[in-house]
């Protein structure tokens, strides 16, 4: 069973007393990350790009290509780069999560800085998961929405079944995940609200509502490999796998 609002609820009662570390976490992680768009940033509102802009007062079909081009010609490189730096990022955080989740006591940032030390795993999961969604949205956006919904249990799975590989994590992660996957669609949706407040708040009010939603997942990741497991869609040795495979 899948209990939304019983994971929301528990994810309040999880960070009482405990928001300093995930709200400067969470601070820390979106600014590395804005640093990395700047290039992004600068390229879309050059001086040149706003001079063409302000003469275009006649379309210029061939011009208007050749700025898009340039433009666009490191768009896959600056994408592999932004999605190194976030996984890494993920991993630790949600590693921060899930200690939370284990144990009532207080942590520092000392326990996410310690989480990049697993940034090998972190690219090769996020990698591994980017590739797979991407190539099933060719398809359509509906089969890379459900796809990223089957893989969305892998940086859990991985972070916390150290000898687990990359490739097994999405094997288990589609196996926690389904009949799942409209409740996981769902509880994205439920937070639409506290999204909109906190733009609303200039956008201070997400240094909070990550966290709560990190945590949330995190709860829902427990309980639905709980659910497998009990059901027998999972046997304890598959999540204590030595393959060393990807």
């Amino acid at each position: 069973m899948f209990e939304r609002k019983k994971y929301k609820n528990f994810a309040v009662r999880q960070l009482k007393g405990r928001w300093t570390v995930v709200v400067l976490m969470t601070l820390l992680i979106e600014i590395v990350m804005f640093i990395f768009e700047i290039p992004n940033f600068y390229r879309m509102f050059n001086k040149e790009s706003f001079q063409i802009l302000m003469e275009y007062t006649s379309f210029d079909v061939n011009e208007f290509y050749t700025l898009y081009s340039d433009a666009t010609s490191t768009t896959w490189a600056s994408t592999l780069i932004r999605l190194i730096v976030s996984s890494i990022f993920t991993m630790a955080a949600i590693g921060v999560y899930l200690k939370m989740s284990h144990s009532p006591e207080k942590l520092s940032l000392k326990a996410f800085f310690e989480g990049l030390n697993n940034w090998w795993r972190a690219i090769l999961t996020g990698v591994w998961r980017f590739l797979w969604v991407f190539l099933w949205s060719l398809l359509f956006i509906i089969p890379g929405i459900v796809k990223s919904l089957a893989y969305s249990q892998m940086f859990y799975l991985v972070n916390e079944f150290k000898d687990m590989s990359v490739t097994r994590s999405m094997k288990i992660s589609k196996i926690i995940t389904n009949g799942h996957k409209g409740d996981l669609f769902v509880m994205h949706l439920s937070f639409i609200g506290w999204g909109i407040l906190a733009t609303l708040s200039f956008g201070i009010g997400y240094f909070w509502l990550v966290p709560y939603m990190n945590m949330s997942f995190v709860n829902a990741y427990h309980s639905m490999l709980k659910e497998a497991l009990d059901m027998g869609k999972l046997k304890p040795e598959d999540l204590q796998t030595n393959e060393q495979k990807i």
